[in-house]
């Protein structure tokens, strides 16, 4: 007797499409040639990309002296919760927002 394994209705719902994981690595291709970010926002893109690429942080926290690696941690912790569907529709959102951003100051 085969066992088959059926994905839930609720991992279908939050698997990303082959469309969307284009798109998500598209943004994250296109987040390098932005001309400028705040650190805030570079940590909104980071702790949304090790979301949509590794799920929760279940990690310990850095140390009270690693300052970068704490914030690093402290962003992706945020978006625990978070399915791997929804990080990458927000992370690419994000880099949409920036960029426009970027056009703006540029063309002023």
């Amino acid at each position: 007797m085969a066992i088959i394994a059926t994905m839930s209705e609720a991992d279908k719902i939050n698997t990303p499409s082959e469309a969307l994981v284009k798109d998500f690595e598209k943004a994250a291709e296109e987040v390098k040639d932005l001309p400028s970010a705040t650190n805030d926002e570079k940590l909104d893109l980071y702790g949304l990309f090790k979301q949509a690429n590794a799920g929760d942080n279940d990690t310990d926290r850095p140390g009270a002296f690693n300052f970068t690696g704490r914030a690093k941690w402290d962003a992706w912790t945020k978006n625990k919760g978070t399915d791997k569907k929804t990080a990458m529709e927000k992370y690419i959102e994000l880099v949409k927002k920036l960029q426009k951003e970027a056009e703006e100051k540029a063309a002023a």
